[in-house]
């Protein structure tokens, strides 16, 4: 019995160092590979990126164009919003963006400038663990 406490014991504590390590390499790690991670607290990207995911968003090289269907971040006042691209208007240099779960385009077209970057991938969930 004392054996398997000692046992027990000995896997939560791994579990729960692992986890730490897996929050702080979640947190931390984008930063060397220049990405911005973003915890979603919408859900107006639903289904295809949930509430309390976290995201990686990194600029677009210099190559790289926005396109339509490209998920981007962007500053709106003192938020970040993170919607797919509908349209481009190259002329203008604006772009038009549309929440997933949304009925509606958004309102106010999107210049180029403001694009933060483009959604390269994401973790779901784990944004709950990490604003707490």
């Amino acid at each position: 019995m004392k054996q398997s406490m000692q046992s027990l014991s000995c896997w939560l504590t791994n579990l729960l160092l692992a986890t730490a390590v897996f929050l702080a390499a979640a947190a931390w790690l984008p930063g060397f590979l220049h990405m911005k991670a973003c915890v979603v607290e919408s859900s107006s990207m639903e289904p295809v990126i949930k509430a309390g995911s976290v995201i990686y968003v990194s600029q677009y090289g210099q190559d790289e164009q926005i396109c339509p269907g490209d998920i981007v971040s962007f500053q709106a006042g003192s938020v970040m919003v993170t919607h797919r691209v509908v349209s481009v208007n190259q002329r203008e240099g604006t772009i038009i963006t549309k929440g997933d779960a949304n009925a509606l385009c958004d309102s106010v077209p999107v210049s180029q400038e403001a694009i933060y970057g483009k959604v390269r991938f994401q973790i779901p969930w784990i944004g709950y663990l990490l604003l707490r």
